[in-house]
């Protein structure tokens, strides 16, 4: 089965060399940077960001936001370890040979399936643009997308693995807005005397 998702002749390795070899010196500046910013380490910075926007201007921020955030942010970390754990795909630069694979900054010697910066940053854009208009959804999906390309430019990840990230993140985001909509719901029959 690792042969035919990430072997030489796969179109996921084909995909990743194309991405990680494409270089442009603009992008190798600018990748590690949104690599940085979009990864699950930042919590704790785009948790001040909520609060003071929150403090700020509750209604562009409303505490179930808040809640939301970081359930589901706990929700994918567990995620991603767990599927890596099971998964134990190695990086690029080990499975290829880190003179095989241009890597620009620190890339983790932990498994590659999936990328937890896909998870984290499409949980986000899915959670914080919940219910809103596209003017809040395009601009979160945006980064996102770009933090999973740049996974795969720095030589981090496969397609594969930000793929499945995102599709991780999005179903942790949607699911933690299901279980805050059933315990509201809850609250307010138990209030209503239902």
């Amino acid at each position: 089965m690792y042969e035919l998702f990430y072997g030489r002749e796969s179109l996921n390795h084909k995909l990743f060399m194309a991405i990680n070899h494409g270089t442009l010196p603009l992008l190798d500046a600018v990748m590690p940077v949104i690599t940085l910013l979009g990864g699950p380490r930042q919590v704790y910075l785009y948790g001040v960001i909520l609060l003071t926007v929150y403090f700020v201007k509750r209604k562009a921020m409303p505490a179930p936001y808040i809640a939301v955030f970081f359930l589901a942010t706990f929700s994918g970390l567990g995620a991603e370890s767990l599927l890596k754990h099971f998964f134990r795909v190695p990086r690029p630069p080990f499975a290829f040979g880190a003179e095989n694979v241009r890597v620009l900054g620190y890339v983790g010697n932990s498994y590659s399936f999936p990328s937890g910066h896909a998870i984290f940053s499409f949980m986000a854009a899915f959670v914080l643009g919940h219910g809103r208009g596209w003017r809040w959804q395009a601009p979160l999906f945006l980064f996102a997308v770009l933090v999973a390309w740049s996974r795969i430019y720095v030589g981090a990840h496969y397609p594969l693995d930000v793929a499945a990230g995102a599709v991780v993140g999005i179903a942790c985001g949607w699911l933690v807005w299901k279980c805050y909509g059933v315990g509201e719901r809850f609250v307010r029959a138990r209030r209503s005397g239902t």
